[in-house]
């Protein structure tokens, strides 16, 4: 029988308001002292508020020698370095990958834009290595870009001497989560033998400006699930682990490893939580399953706790109906802020010394109970016999994730790895690019090639006789992904055939979120601070395509969204049928999605899963 590779976490870093490295970290945690302070900068926000920032002169000063890369880059490259020290692996090593989660990485780098045709021309500047957006093939392209989450990715890449192409996920405010999972992944399906992984973001005018316009950043340092709570603190940070499954490069602490990992969708809403919980739910379940654990055997929970009145609500009756919420809980923000692309890391790090020190860390400032599942929150440290822990996140787009972490020699039944046999896959495609929408190689529509996107966009909402009113409400990638969805699933009366868990989604392209990142700023630089829509901010994340497609066709199960120069068709395709096996999933929608200004391409397969003869 076949069974799971160990996939080991160890030699964490953190750098963030609480200081440099995990040591300085943790005893300010210990001393319970948050890092959240009142910020005076109109660099950021036109009046006062609470955030948690980086020392810049501390980093300055460690930086120096990294004045060619930017600020994201040099937290990046500092959090590794450290991590690279403990763990004395070799990221040039051809077994090593190397993952990077992160929001809006180098977002502060965006131009500025102070005239009526100005996103149009920061579009033309962003291209300007390129003629044409091939977007599927062309080598050089938006990605590479100073803003580009990829060309990011490869410039810390590049200063490691990393031989493999770095992999980079932006899937909301679960993207470290996200990570770790992906990476566990990956080693257990022998792709690499050592994942480095990192997350960061940084405290930007552009995140500040956007959360502001949804209400939800408190006046004073948030309080995770106390009655008293009225919005989340931002944060920045960066932080880094190893995941391996070299028992030997863990050192003689006791490890820890990752036991199970699921990531699942709410299909209710972009910006909202499910008032229900049903989404994180499955996402706990799903992953204590896969580590072969029940409830009892929990030890902790480490929750997402933003502090915003409706995330805290779902968080406790998701964990109710998952049976933990009579556990020991945390939540880290009200020490670091939230920290977008890198809470996951940092909070799963956090995760890992709790386990080994036998301390589940206090929540700061929590005074009473305000949500509707009572959940054991204190303020206070607390000693607590450890075994197996539950790390939660949840963001934009409606996703979820759930990671179980576990020390090694703690009593749970290891699964057996999926078995292969007896499964094959189906496969429809969709390709849309210059005016022409082709299915299964089949023209359904072809328009003037060199036509406007809204014109075509408009066509072929009208072609495929399509009513829903939220369509107009949408950004051009939402709107480029609905309709080659649309596309796909017309035959089948517009459903996918399946329950909503059955189905996952797993899409790439290369610039993110670019085109509305470009209408949000032009907002907030020629109207204020204070004009900057909830509406449009929704969508500078790309994984909100993900989001409105689960919403339409009911889909709750895998939802990761890759950032790539180029479509990474084998990679997708290879790790789509990775996560059917391990999730159950009985099909998914892989794709690429691209779009800026006008050059646009999708191409998305229909994977099913079919019942082959046994050999």
């Amino acid at each position: 029988m076949e069974y799971r590779v160990n996939s080991y976490i160890t030699a964490g870093s953190i750098i963030s308001s609480l200081g440099f490295g995990t040591e300085e970290n943790f005893s300010r945690i210990r001393e319970y002292r948050s890092g959240i302070a009142r910020v005076e900068d109109t660099a950021l926000f036109d009046t006062p508020f609470m955030a948690a920032r980086i020392d810049d002169i501390r980093l300055k000063a460690q930086a120096q020698e990294l004045d060619g890369y930017t600020r994201m880059e040099q937290l990046f490259i500092l959090s590794l370095s450290d991590t690279i020290r403990q763990s004395g692996i070799d990221p040039a090593d051809p077994g090593c990958g190397l993952i990077l989660s992160t929001t809006k990485g180098n977002i502060d780098g965006l131009p500025v834009s102070r005239n009526e045709h100005s996103i149009t021309v920061a579009i033309d500047t962003q291209l300007r290595s390129q003629s044409t957006l091939n977007c599927g093939r062309n080598r050089h392209s938006i990605g590479e870009s100073a803003t580009g989450l990829f060309g990011m990715a490869m410039r810390v890449a590049g200063y490691f001497g990393c031989v493999n192409e770095p992999v980079v996920i932006s899937n909301a405010c679960i993207s470290g989560v996200s990570a770790l999972i992906v990476a566990s992944r990956l080693i257990e399906a022998g792709k690499y033998k050592h994942i480095l992984v990192a997350g960061g973001d940084l405290l930007t005018r552009f995140v500040v400006t956007g959360f502001q316009s949804f209400k939800s950043v408190s006046p004073e340092i948030c309080k995770p699930y106390d009655k008293a709570r009225d919005g989340l603190s931002l944060g920045e940070a960066c932080g880094s682990v190893l995941v391996t499954s070299d028992r030997g490069l863990v050192g003689e602490e006791q490890p820890v490893s990752i036991a199970g990992g699921s990531i699942t969708n709410d299909a209710n809403h972009i910006s909202g939580p499910s008032r229900t919980g049903d989404g994180l739910y499955y996402a706990i379940s799903q992953a204590m399953d896969e580590a072969g654990l029940q409830q009892e055997a929990i030890s902790f929970v480490n929750a997402h706790g933003t502090a915003t009145l409706y995330n805290d609500e779902m968080e406790s009756k998701a964990l109710h109906w998952a049976g933990l919420d009579q556990l020991p809980l945390n939540s880290m923000k009200s020490y670091w802020g939230h920290t977008l692309g890198a809470s996951g890391i940092i909070e799963a790090i956090a995760c890992m010394e709790e386990l080994r020190s036998g301390e589940v860390f206090g929540t700061f400032g929590f005074e009473s109970c305000g949500v509707p599942y009572p959940l054991s929150v204190s303020a206070a440290h607390r000693k607590v016999a450890m075994a197996h822990c539950v790390k939660t996140a949840s963001g934009f787009g409606g996703c979820n994730a759930a990671v179980v972490l576990s020390l090694e020699g703690e009593s749970f039944d290891t699964p057996p790895a999926p078995s292969r046999e007896g499964k094959g896959y189906s496969r429809r495609t969709v390709v849309i690019e210059r005016g022409k929408i082709v299915l299964d190689g089949e023209v359904l529509l072809e328009t003037d090639p060199a036509g406007a996107f809204a014109t075509f966009i408009r066509t072929a909402y009208k072609f495929l006789a399509l009513d829903d009113r939220k369509f107009y409400k949408m950004d051009d990638l939402c709107k480029l992904g609905y309709i080659a969805a649309a596309c796909l699933f017309a035959r089948n009366g517009g459903k996918t055939g399946y329950e909503p868990g059955e189905v996952g989604i797993i899409f790439a392209n290369t610039s993110s979120s670019m085109d509305t990142d470009l209408k949000h700023q032009h907002i907030i630089d020629t109207m204020g601070d204070r004009e900057a829509s909830p509406a449009v901010f929704v969508y500078t994340l790309p994984n909100v395509v993900l989001g409105e497609l689960c919403i339409r066709y009911k889909i709750q199960g895998e939802n990761t969204f890759f950032i790539n120069n180029r479509y990474p068709e084998s990679f997708i395709r290879d790790y789509a049928t990775l996560v059917m096996r391990k999730q159950k999933l009985r099909a998914c929608l892989t794709g690429w999605c691209e779009l800026t200004g006008d050059r646009y391409e999708a191409r998305f397969d229909w994977l099913e899963q079919t019942t082959i003869a046994n050999e």
